[in-house]
């Protein structure tokens, strides 16, 4: 991995300034207390930790690095610190939770549209670009609480990654061949998750439905889901107003609230921010 210069290191340290993300996001109700770690466990933690504390709702947990970051499942999320983009939002009084992270998933690649093109949704919590995982985002709940998470390759370069994750992860720099400010794009991702979320809590999330199949990975394509430790496969033909995965299984319509979702063996990819792969995390 390089090492940052000095300059470099403090230029990335400011990005994420609390005085600075309040200044830059135009949320009226999200993100207006602001808590920064230079490292931590799990910002989600750090949320539900607070939570249950008291904390207000809207408080936007930041980090410039995770060192025991997780995804689905408790698995491992991996970052860099000063590349990498954490962070978690407190949302209470909780109000609607289901589909909550579909919603954080439509928010994220609807701001990044602004960086680069081509980004999609691997359902039920992963950000692809180029056939290559981008992000990921978790989704927690606790009596009147919910935490939401997204973690996402911004500046990483390719040595950063390990091995094992090498081939399956990229980053917006390195698909793009430049720096981006982690503040800007947080706040984007902030901003366009405040207009959804509150539409959602109002209405669902069906309104959004049709913009989130547009934006999926696999959509048509035979898949295979891996819920409540079986494995099943089928055509997927989309989500339900609640943002659960439809998979047409020989005629008869199945429908998945949650799952490790690949796809099958042979099946044709999309082309270009269409692609997927397994997820990482």
């Amino acid at each position: 991995m390089k090492k940052r210069t000095g300059k470099d290191a403090a230029a990335a340290a400011g990005e994420l300034h609390p005085a600075r993300l309040l200044d830059l996001c135009a949320t009226r109700h999200l993100a207006r207390r602001i808590i920064l770690y230079d490292s931590i466990e799990s910002t989600n933690a750090a949320a539900m930790a607070a939570a249950a504390e008291g904390a207000d709702g809207g408080t936007l947990f930041v980090a410039g690095e995770q060192t025991s970051g997780k995804g689905r499942k408790g698995r491992a999320w991996f970052s860099v610190k000063g590349r990498s983009l954490v962070f978690s939002l407190l949302l209470r009084p909780a109000g609607r939770t289901e589909g909550l992270t579909a919603l954080l998933a439509l928010a994220v690649v609807s701001a990044l549209d602004e960086f680069l093109k081509g980004s999609a949704i691997k359902w039920p919590n992963d950000i692809f670009l180029n056939g290559k995982k981008l992000g990921g985002i978790l989704a927690e709940s606790r009596d009147d609480s919910a935490v939401i998470g997204l973690g996402l390759d911004v500046n990483e370069e390719s040595g950063d990654f390990s091995p094992g994750i090498a081939g399956e992860a990229v980053s917006m720099r390195i698909a793009c061949g430049r720096v981006f400010d982690r503040g800007i794009v947080l706040c984007r991702i902030l901003e366009a998750f405040e207009g959804l979320h509150d539409g959602f809590q109002e209405e669902g999330f069906a309104p959004f439905r049709e913009e989130m199949e547009r934006r999926l990975l696999f959509i048509g394509k035979r898949v295979i889901i891996e819920s409540g430790g079986d494995s099943f496969e089928g055509k997927m033909i989309g989500i339900t107003n609640e943002g659960r995965l439809r998979l047409d299984m020989n005629g008869t319509e199945r429908v998945f609230s949650s799952g490790d979702l690949t796809l099958r063996a042979g099946s044709r990819r999309p082309r270009g921010g269409s692609r997927g792969m397994d997820s990482r995390a």
